[in-house]
């Protein structure tokens, strides 16, 4: 039931602040039904503000009370006349970034909190172009979400201003045949299914859960697949949901594993609400976004005969780089964030065939401006039916022609007065050396980043919402003694400011 009373969203509840990728709190504190209401009377009216279609999208992840979540926001839309589609199922948030950019909605709102701890849930907002909303659309909901939390909501008001009569419909649909059609659509299936082989698949109890098995079914490729860690366990027992190495121990094992004499030929992970990705190699070995975007980079130049541009931000290995002289192809660099990415994907002059960051989110000109788990996965799969041969042995070609490197990196949280004396010698002064290694080039994209006479390089870059500093570091392996120096340029970090 929705209360109807004029200052039913006062300023007793928890802030409500939209980040670079939507809002999240823990399950009871910050992210309750209160704030859920909040949300959508703020998205209701810039709707109407912004006179859009009277109609939205409503989808949700496995997390705890996610599908409760949806249906009262969905509720709240449908009392001020809008109409909304709500998922049957939970459904990975690209699902949401595919029916939005190929239905007629306003907006979609997805009710996840991606990799975060079981406790937090949140909501992401995506709009037409198939991406997350762009930082006006957040800031004018934003504003709206200031002046309901501070000032309270003239319900009456509201709907008298709109004339606001009648209840809008709330339909439920079955998202993912759909979705799975649009994956295969942008997808060499020709090439797919002359693939063979046997892979493993870890959603992380996420919402990704069973999906690359009924695309395998549903598109007659000829490859087996395996699911771990596929269950409805909104505790996530063990690890939290993001497809990073120290959270696959488990998967890693069983990839060891062989079953009637065969081993996996790779193995995909994907994050709670399935737009991440992460890959292992027959034996076991993280493969890192960053090494499955010069993968991915390097498949569309040399067996696809690509040439359009290349997008990534300013964290992303020096791979990508390599890849793109070698092959002509312009190179737009960015702050850290896929946003970034996007809008550089949506801006067709540039050209961008392939866009992405070090954390796991890839996007292709081909299928949406969005990351997308399961989508990158099978073009991992694309590329080893075109090169014929496992993972591991595409990787070690990889390296063989461009170098291989080595990557890290570490978050450091402070108090304040810590935080704020490390930027000011961060800010103040510029580092000549570093680890008895020249500095050659400096870059202020996003933080500061240092080029070293070797190939190395050092990026300093501070949280624009929290008194966090994150450092990251790449390094040229030549020798086995080089596979330790992206962690002593991070050790050299600690020792320079104190930590």
């Amino acid at each position: 039931m929705i209360v109807k009373n004029k200052n039913c969203a006062g300023a007793a509840g928890p802030a409500i602040k939209f980040g670079t990728d939507g809002f999240r709190g823990v399950i009871a504190k910050d992210f309750t039904f209160a704030a859920v209401e909040t949300v959508a009377r703020a998205v209701s009216d810039y709707i109407y503000s912004e006179k859009l279609i009277l109609k939205a999208a409503v989808f949700y992840d496995r997390r705890f009370l996610s599908d409760k979540f949806a249906a009262y926001m969905a509720a709240v839309f449908a009392r001020y006349s809008i109409s909304v589609t709500v998922s049957a199922d939970p459904v990975p948030t690209p699902a949401l970034s595919y029916y939005v950019k190929n239905n007629p909605v306003a907006l979609g709102v997805m009710i996840t909190a991606s990799h975060n701890p079981y406790e937090y849930n949140g909501i992401k907002i995506k709009t037409t172009d198939g991406t997350s909303a762009p930082a006006e659309v957040i800031a004018k909901i934003q504003k709206k979400i200031d002046a309901i939390t501070t000032g309270g909501f003239d319900e009456e008001k509201f709907m008298k201003a709109h004339s606001i009569k009648k209840t809008g419909k709330i339909e439920r649909v079955d998202i993912t045949g759909e979705y799975l059609a649009g994956i295969a659509s942008a997808l060499d299936l020709r090439s797919l299914k002359k693939l063979r082989g046997r892979y493993l698949i870890n959603p992380m109890h996420g919402s990704q859960a069973g999906l690359f098995e009924r695309f395998v079914r549903e598109f007659d490729l000829a490859v087996e697949c395996d699911e771990i860690f596929s269950g409805h366990n909104p505790l996530f027992p063990g690890f939290n949901p993001e497809p990073i190495a120290p959270n696959l121990a488990a998967m890693s094992e069983v990839m060891k594993k062989s079953r009637g004499g065969r081993k996996y030929d790779a193995g995909f992970c994907f994050d709670g609400d399935g737009d991440r990705i992460g890959a292992m190699t027959s034996a076991g070995v993280f493969v890192s976004p960053q090494i499955i975007f010069a993968l991915l980079l390097h498949h569309l130049a040399k067996n696809k005969k690509r040439r359009g541009a290349v997008a990534k931000t300013v964290s992303v290995t020096a791979l990508v780089s390599k890849i793109a002289e070698k092959y002509s192809l312009a190179l737009h660099e960015t702050p850290i964030g896929f946003k970034y990415i996007a809008e550089l994907i949506l801006d067709r002059p540039k050209n961008i065939m392939i866009g992405g960051e070090e954390s796991g989110g890839i996007g292709l000109d081909s299928y949406l401006p969005e990351r997308d788990g399961l989508f990158l996965a099978l073009c991992l799969m694309e590329v080893m039916a075109f090169e014929k041969k496992p993972l591991d042995k595409i990787i070690e070609s990889l390296f063989a022609e461009y170098g291989r490197y080595v990557y890290d990196r570490v978050d450091f949280r402070f108090d304040d007065a810590k935080f704020r004396e490390i930027k000011e010698k961060l800010d103040g002064e510029k580092l000549k050396e570093i680890c008895g290694l020249k500095v050659i080039g400096y870059n202020r994209t996003d933080g500061h980043k240092y080029f070293l006479a070797d190939g190395s390089w050092i990026l300093f870059r501070f949280s624009g919402t929290e008194p966090v500093l994150r450092l990251y570091a790449e390094a040229p392996v030549r020798a086995k003694k080089d596979e330790k120096n992206a962690e002593a340029l991070l050790k050299f970090a600690k020792k320079y400011f104190g930590i």
